[in-house]
């Protein structure tokens, strides 16, 4: 589904300052470390390699292994997984759940307005199997809805504002009659659209990759939404739709490529990886343009995934849709990694100088 692009420019000039922090930190590592070859990463607020993003799995896809039976080693060995795990919902289709439930969370971090009765933090089971629905905000949103296809449209609407969105808008199969609405207060509603299609709204926004996108437009788009520190999922597949990531920053090779930062619901794994993105743009034996993106695992690093596309020359998966969580962030903040080495760059640079004016 298409929709426009949300802009707020109060947002956009909110972290104009804290931003050129961060891009002032990258171009002064870029020539202050040696051996440099191009920028330093960039990520969503409070958001760095080692910690910060969320990475909420599925508990159906994750591989337990198995362990000894427990009173006969003769006997066949029994699964690993705790047993609690048999009383968390089944979730092989909320992947969107999932990514959603990451940028909640990651939002609510920097509320200091959080109410105590709002879900928050690691689920109730997380300390006895930490690597699936670690997110109490996911174990809510999958006690509370069908376990079927959806949008993070959806999951936000209802996780802010309460209730179901318009179905022909935010497409969605799983249905809640839970109230939701942990956040109403904060005024962010979704017009009801009189089109039948999406309309903008404070709360996110969405954009489809279409034929005439170029290489160029398709880097902004990804890379406008962590600058502007909206929380970012994308829609990938093997033709580029049927399964929502989350996207947390992101980072150019040394030949210009777009390098970027996310984590699976789905990869069996608790981390964040790299994925480059490849923009194909041609026309075809008829006449019409096409533009086909895809994210594909750096040289040297694991196979995340594994469609094969001749066409281009390469395995990994399809993007085919960005959203964008556009709620304002709290006040609760991690300090700015840039203005530590802008500190230590103006402590370098006054030494110097008095070191000069002693000779």
């Amino acid at each position: 589904m298409t929709t426009s692009l949300f802009f707020n420019k109060k947002r956009n000039y909110v972290f104009l300052f804290p931003m050129t922090l961060r891009f002032l930190s990258s171009a002064l590592a870029a020539l202050l470390l040696p051996g440099t070859l191009h920028a330093a990463p960039v990520f969503l607020e409070n958001v760095s390699e080692s910690g910060g993003w969320y990475d909420c799995n599925k508990k159906t896809k994750w591989t337990w292994g198995t362990k000894p039976h427990p009173t006969n080693p003769l006997n066949p060995p029994v699964s690993a997984r705790p047993t609690k795990w048999l009383y968390l919902p089944y979730d092989q289709n909320i992947c969107w759940a999932a990514a959603a439930s990451n940028v909640l969370q990651w939002w609510q971090d920097t509320r200091s307005d959080l109410k105590s009765t709002t879900p928050n933090g690691k689920s109730a089971t997380y300390d006895v199997m930490p690597q699936v629905a670690q997110l109490a905000i996911y174990q809510t949103i999958s006690t509370n809805w069908t376990n079927s296809g959806g949008s993070v449209e959806q999951a936000y609407n209802w996780w802010v504002n309460g209730g179901m969105l318009d179905t022909t808008a935010y497409p969605s199969l799983s249905t809640t009659t839970a109230p939701g609405g942990y956040w109403k207060e904060l005024g962010l509603t979704v017009p009801q659209s009189s089109s039948g299609g999406a309309v903008d709204n404070p709360l996110f926004s969405a954009y489809s990759f279409w034929e005439g996108d170029t290489r160029s437009g398709v880097y902004q788009k990804l890379t406008n939404s962590i600058n502007n520190n909206w929380g970012t999922t994308l829609t990938v597949g093997e033709e580029g739709r049927g399964h929502a990531i989350t996207m947390w920053g992101y980072d150019t090779d040394k030949d210009g490529n777009l390098i970027i930062y996310l984590t699976d619901s789905d990869d069996y794994a608790v981390e964040m990886f790299r994925q480059k993105v490849v923009v194909n743009n041609y026309t075809d034996e008829y006449g019409s343009s096409h533009c086909d993106i895809y994210l594909t695992s750096l040289d040297g690093e694991n196979d995340v995934y594994s469609y094969n596309y001749e066409e281009a020359g390469l395995s990994g998966i399809r993007l085919g849709e960005i959203q964008s969580f556009t709620a304002p962030l709290g006040d609760l903040r991690i300090p700015e990694p840039g203005a530590g080495i802008l500190f230590l760059c103006g402590s370098f640079l006054a030494l110097s100088r008095r070191r000069r004016a002693g000779r």
